[in-house]
């Protein structure tokens, strides 16, 4: 039994071992920074590490607070999750490490975590009855349309995600490679070209399609919240 568990994990896709370490580690990070904010004296000055997690962690809830109004404690906690999973995940590339985000099983696992917290947050704010209920608004005939609107942004989630990852560490991996086939007075240029590739792809495209799917994940969830709870006293 261990011998087959151990083939098991032996055999497991490069990416999705690197995944689980992402989660891993951003898990313990979590618990560690979450005992100290716990048991810190609140009349002691915490430490920079500590008050620029404090700071980033307010900073992201007004800002859902401000789309999903008092829903805010259950969508935050999830979207900031997924930010920094996505972050790092797309980054990953920088170091030479295949980046998850770059496979279709894990964008598209990550746009089912988005379809869960935009429908779990409708049902939340207006119950199950009502929450389905809108999917036959203004008609019943558009019931099949709007079923398909509310699953065409998951799709468009994940392949935006895995799409912009993917090409970037192919653009990076053929700009490298074909360097590398050049004489050598020029070939050696790769050594600063790919850095730079990376830098951009890597790190910018990373974050910018970072902040757009968890910015879609927001807005599509404001669109399930309930207009009164949307004020916050």
């Amino acid at each position: 039994m261990i011998n087959q568990i151990l083939e098991y994990f032996k055999n497991l896709p490069g990416y999705f071992v690197t995944s689980l370490i992402i989660i891993a580690s951003l898990s313990i990070i979590s618990v560690i920074v979450g005992l100290k904010v716990k048991h810190m004296d609140p009349k002691a000055r915490p430490g920079k590490v500590i008050t620029l997690f404090i700071s980033f962690v307010s900073f992201f809830n007004n800002y859902v607070k401000s789309y999903v109004g008092k829903h805010w404690t259950y969508v935050a906690p999830i979207t900031l999750s997924m930010a920094i999973y996505v972050l790092i995940s797309n980054i990953a590339g920088v170091v030479n490490i295949e980046s998850p985000t770059s496979f279709t099983a894990i964008t598209f696992s990550l746009s089912l975590v988005a379809v869960f917290v935009v429908q779990s947050t409708g049902i939340r704010s207006q119950g199950v009855i009502k929450h389905f209920g809108g999917l036959t608004k203004p008609f019943k005939l558009m019931t099949p349309l709007n079923i398909i609107g509310d699953i065409t942004p998951a799709l468009s989630i994940a392949l935006r995600l895995f799409g912009n990852i993917a090409s970037g560490a192919v653009i990076v991996t053929l700009a490298f490679r074909g360097l590398m086939m050049l004489p050598f007075y020029a070939s050696w240029t790769a050594v600063f070209v790919k850095p730079v590739l990376s830098l951009l792809f890597d790190v910018a495209f990373g974050l910018i399609q970072t902040l757009v799917i968890v910015l879609l994940t927001i807005i599509f969830a404001s669109t399930k919240v309930d207009d009164a709870d949307l004020e916050i006293n």
